[in-house]
């Protein structure tokens, strides 16, 4: 089941690094020109090293705080991240004790990329497995949290920012309504866990799979390729079972990879203008591996471009082995 009823988000929030061009990181040789050209982002946020946590409990107050859900209310406490975060302290664990939501379930979903919208996924069928269910907290938490000018070369168009967000997904009532969400594939990289019980993380992330380390101009072109056909995929299923169009949409929000991915060819085939997107936002935010599609959202509701009965799609990260959709309408 993907399509849902009475399920609505009551609040987004985000909570990022400071702003740092990124013509600083070329001309200390971090970021090779060429790719800086090829990607058009302006800037990209950065965190002080272990401020991640910090951050991820900043967001998650904020946004339970704006959607009105008491703490003691919250049954699900879900935190989502990439492999390649690795800051002590963050978890979802350690968020439920923050903002004492003593009767939350807390879970990890840890993916390759993409995870916070598998996350609102998972908060979607959690709330609706019962009747005494009535609220849900999903984090994000990315920090390229790499020595050497990582950030710059985790992979072609991908700038990596740090920051977190948090939505509160809720029964009853909210700002907007959850119409439909969609998970496609598989991934081999995946982990859910309770965070709320004794277990170990992962020492090390998952070798690179070759679409996902740097190559040739062709190699990208390649792999922008295969992403295009990823995210029509998950797009064509969300809406189907949304019942609406391409046309019905106001705005959509893509992970805010380099220009050179976007592939904004296949999107204007598809009846999708840039403008209707966030990427004039999203290139002075970077990559946010598990948040793009959060951080996009409450950049729309902060900045009053949505308004009632707008609908918004939001696609996940193709990078992983699954690809998340969600399809929302602003009340």
């Amino acid at each position: 089941m993907t399509r849902w009823d009475g399920l609505f988000i009551g609040a987004a929030a985000m909570s990022l690094g400071h702003s740092q061009d990124v013509r600083g990181a070329v001309g200390a040789g971090l970021y090779d020109a060429r790719q800086c050209r090829r990607d058009a982002y302006r800037a990209v946020c950065v965190a002080d090293d272990g401020a991640l946590p910090g951050l991820v409990v900043r967001a998650a107050d904020l946004a339970r705080r704006r959607s009105g859900v008491p703490a003691g209310e919250v049954d699900l406490v879900l935190h989502a991240s990439s492999w390649a975060v690795r800051a002590d302290g963050c978890r979802a664990e350690g968020v439920r004790r923050a903002l004492r939501c003593p009767r939350a379930t807390a879970l990890e979903v840890r993916d390759r990329a993409g995870s916070g919208l598998v996350g609102l996924h998972l908060a979607a069928q959690y709330l609706s497995a019962s009747p005494d269910m009535t609220a849900a907290l999903v984090t994000t938490g990315d920090a390229s949290a790499a020595p050497g000018g990582d950030r710059f070369r985790r992979g072609p168009g991908r700038v990596l920012a740090d920051g977190a967000t948090a939505v509160v997904v809720r029964t009853g009532t909210g700002l907007v309504r959850v119409l439909a969400t969609t998970v496609v594939g598989e991934s081999p990289h995946r982990l859910i866990l309770r965070s709320d019980l004794p277990w170990r993380i992962p020492d090390a992330e998952p070798a690179p799979e070759p679409d996902a380390v740097a190559g040739p101009e062709a190699e990208q072109a390649r792999l922008a390729e295969l992403l295009a056909d990823r995210e029509r995929e998950v797009m064509a299923d969300a809406l189907a079972d949304a019942g609406l169009g391409v046309d019905d949409i106001a705005r959509f929000v893509f992970p805010h990879l380099g220009s050179g991915l976007q592939r904004w060819d296949r999107r204007a085939a598809l009846g999708i203008d840039e403008k209707r997107t966030t990427w004039d936002w999203g290139n002075g935010i970077g990559h946010l591996p598990s948040g793009d599609q959060a951080a996009g959202l409450a950049h729309l509701l902060g900045s009053a471009a949505l308004g009632a009965g707008d609908k918004v799609v939001l696609v996940g990260d193709g990078f992983g082995g699954s690809l998340g959709c969600a399809v929302l309408e602003v009340l």
